[in-house]
């Protein structure tokens, strides 16, 4: 296993690194981390590490004074990524120049930093030339779609990605949905190099040479600058072509977003938006090409789900009805496209569901994590799907959970019996009866009434009405608390009545029980 550091100067950027991604299961195993760049420059020293993961900036020592004093120290083994929020091909530049592995600009992508070290666990390193391009690239395509660029800026990069300043652009972005990360995350990599390049193949032969894909910001997201006017239809002809070309190296669903045209590469970054505001209606329109002219305009909801129609869901749920529960998400997700739900909704309806299933699991006293799928369907959150891919990831989990539930009840009824009498010693002061009893612990009122017998010699409400007593007695005895105080505290809400069962039980009232104990001091 390769081992790691991890550089950054505050504590908590570290220790998101940590849980960010599986490092064992990609083949590191983090030995060390470090505050500054002179205590990683001596952790470096002592432990050798394959891999530093390190920010730029810090105190005392940054990032890039690292690398170059660990170079210049003679060592040339340890790989390095840096992590940066500049969006400058100069600092790519100087990374190149000591031989940095990848330069991955914030907010990290964990699929990105996931294939950043997969590379160095296992392929061969590209070469310089290779390296320095793919920094630049990114550095430069990232600050024209995000940020601000001014004129020397733009000129810059023009010269260097050999890019036309003052013609018509649209950014197309190409969205890999449904990948299955969980356990291909080198497939995956691979897969989507093939991509790109299909996409740049195509692109070019489309548009005679006027379309280039010069940015993966992660494993799901490609970006094209289309230097064409195309018009709506052409362009999404060109994207289903896109589709067919790259789909086949990918276990994945394509999605493509055409972005508004702008006059010149100073706006790039207007059609970048145009093009990432169309993923919110990925669920709303039930296409591979979402072009901006056709959508513009549109909108979409941002709605709950229907009470109805969760209460409905986990009541399915409750009797393992299998059929009941495909039939009910078939209306939730009938109702998500018909009603054009936005991608906010549609997981916003899919945390209550499942909020609602853990609740049940946990009123039970079980543990929501021994669903394996739940994991799967939360990622849902940050990583691309087709409504169809969470659809599935949904069922899965209902099933799981079904399951689970099932075997929870099971459980209770063979011998778990003392929980529900834990559960009366508990709470015997408050009103309870056997239905809510029996309501809570998910069994027949009837067959706990008769599993509580079996087991304890005495019937429910029997046991129940014999420890209210018992707690009562023991107030009249050492408290001065008036009767109807008493009545409360052991669960019963008239007066009259505790009195007339405390005589039935006692063959007294709780007053002539007191004056008893009394006339005895």
């Amino acid at each position: 296993m390769k081992r790691a550091i991890l550089v950054d100067d505050e504590v908590f950027a570290r220790k998101g690194l940590l849980g960010l991604i599986p490092w064992a299961k990609l083949g590191f195993e983090v030995v060390g981390e470090a505050e500054d760049g002179e205590d990683a420059y001596a952790l470096i020293e002592t432990v050798r590490p394959d891999v530093v993961v390190t920010d730029i900036r810090m105190p005392a020592l940054d990032g890039l004074e690292l690398i170059r004093k660990v170079r210049e120290s003679g060592n040339d083994k340890t790989k390095f990524i840096i992590i940066s929020g500049y969006g400058d091909f100069k600092y790519a530049q100087q990374a190149v120049r000591y031989d940095v592995s990848d330069y991955l600009l914030k907010p990290i992508d964990e699929n990105e930093l996931a294939a950043a070290l997969l590379k160095i666990a296992g392929a061969s390193e590209p070469g310089r030339a290779e390296a320095e391009y793919r920094f630049i690239q990114a550095s430069v395509f990232d600050r024209l779609l995000t940020g601000r660029p001014d004129e020397g800026y733009l000129s810059e990069a023009s010269r260097i990605l050999s890019l036309p300043l003052n013609t018509s652009l649209r950014c197309v972005t190409v969205e890999i949905n449904d990948a299955a990360f969980d356990s291909k995350e080198a497939q995956v990599t691979e897969g989507l190099e093939r991509v790109k390049q299909a996409l740049m193949e195509e692109g070019a032969a489309y548009s005679n040479g006027n379309a280039q894909c010069l940015l993966a910001k992660s494993l799901t997201e490609l970006h094209f600058l289309l230097f064409d006017e195309l018009d709506a239809g052409e362009i999404r002809r060109f994207g289903e072509r896109l589709i067919l070309a790259a789909g086949p190296h990918i276990d994945g669903v394509l999605r493509v977003y055409a972005g508004a045209i702008v006059p010149t590469l100073e706006r790039a970054r207007e059609s970048y938006a145009s093009a990432s505001a169309l993923t919110s209606y990925k669920y709303a329109f039930d296409r591979s090409v979402l072009v901006h002219e056709e959508l513009a305009g549109q909108c979409v909801a941002y709605k709950e789900l229907e009470a109805g129609l969760l209460t409905e869901l986990l009541e399915r749920l409750e009797e393992r009805d299998e059929a009941g529960m495909a039939k009910t998400t078939d209306r939730m997700f009938d109702a998500f496209r018909e009603q054009r739900y936005s991608p906010e909704s549609v997981q916003a309806s899919i945390s209550r569901c499942i909020h609602g299933v853990s609740g049940i699991i946990q009123n039970m006293q079980g543990d929501e994590s021994a669903v394996i799928s739940l994991p799967r369907l939360l990622r849902t959150r940050r990583e691309p799907r087709t409504l169809n891919g969470i659809k599935g990831l949904f069922l899965e989990f209902l099933r799981e959970s079904a399951v689970y539930i099932s075997g929870l009840r099971s459980a209770m009824t063979k011998g778990d019996i003392g929980k529900v009498k834990q559960y009366i010693d508990s709470h015997f002061g408050e009103n309870i009866n056997l239905k809510s009893i029996s309501k809570r612990f998910y069994l027949n009122p009837v067959y706990l009434g008769q599993l509580f017998k079996k087991t304890y010699g005495v019937y429910f409400n029997e046991y129940l009405l014999q420890i209210r007593i018992a707690e009562a007695k023991r107030q009249l005895r050492q408290t001065d608390h008036k009767v109807y105080e008493i009545a409360a505290s052991v669960g019963f809400g008239n007066s009259d009545y505790f009195v007339c069962q405390f005589e039935k039980v006692e063959g007294r009232t709780p007053t002539e029980y007191k004056n008893a104990i009394l006339a005895k001091a």
